[in-house]
């Protein structure tokens, strides 16, 4: 672990899916993915030309080439599709996703000590909200910032401040927790610290790499990690 200069806290930042959630789990990525390619390549876009690439990555892919084909503003109207059948399939898993082990409790101890809580993630806010409700935890966060079509999806930071915005909370006094190369990098580069989830989607020596100060096995770890965080802060 990497030992992060003492820094008092006002809010914590998670992304959704892999760290505090199992949502993935319940939706028909496959379908999904098809459906998108069937979209664009009726807008004369063969995906199978494009280098093989993770789903959102692939998806941008897919945006520029349809921006080289035709115009910004037809591949905006694609896009903005391509987001509404995603939001779709994601909003239909949402009936299927849980919490995932000690994001409950990691949630409710924040909560306790006067943390500000907030998501960001590439998913759907709509879809995000829905399992929140679900839970029952949705009145926990301030702060959810699902994709848009304006706003560059991470590793960018603009997400991380979005959120830091609405939760009227400066960059250094935030925590950053994921469970990618993306989620830490994005946090990195908005000015957070960060903590890396592992289990998900990069290995811990990789969480590491991209800027990550802390990774734990899962959110179980969370709320004794808190109170070491406060009391050093307090000495």
């Amino acid at each position: 672990m990497r030992i992060p200069d003492t820094r008092s806290l006002r809010a914590l930042v998670f992304d959704f899916d892999h760290t505090l959630s199992d949502f993935g789990r319940g939706v028909d990525w496959q379908a999904a993915r098809a459906e998108v390619l069937a979209l664009y390549a009726r807008a004369g876009v063969d995906a199978a030309r494009l280098p093989q690439h993770g789903a959102f990555s692939l998806f941008a892919a897919l945006d520029v080439a349809a921006a080289a084909q035709h115009s910004r503003a037809h591949a905006d109207e694609v896009r903005r599709e391509a987001f509404r059948i995603l939001t779709a399939y994601e909003c239909a898993g949402a009936v299927r996703a849980d919490l995932l082990p000690g994001a409950a409790a990691a949630l409710a101890a924040a909560t306790a000590a006067g943390l500000g809580l907030g998501i960001v993630s590439g998913n759907a806010e709509r879809a995000i909200r829905l399992v929140l409700a679900r839970l029952g935890v949705e009145s926990r966060f301030t702060a959810v910032i699902g994709r848009t079509l304006e706003r560059p999806l991470k590793p960018a930071p603009d997400m991380h401040r979005e959120a830091l915005r609405l939760l009227g909370c400066a960059a250094d006094a935030a925590l950053g927790i994921g469970d990618s190369v993306g989620d830490i990098r994005a946090a990195v580069a908005a000015g957070m610290l960060s903590v890396g989830v592992a289990g998900g989607e990069a290995a811990p020596e990789d969480l590491f790499a991209a800027g990550a100060c802390y990774v734990l096995a899962d959110l179980t770890a969370l709320p004794p990690l808190l109170v070491l965080w406060a009391r050093a802060a307090d000495a």
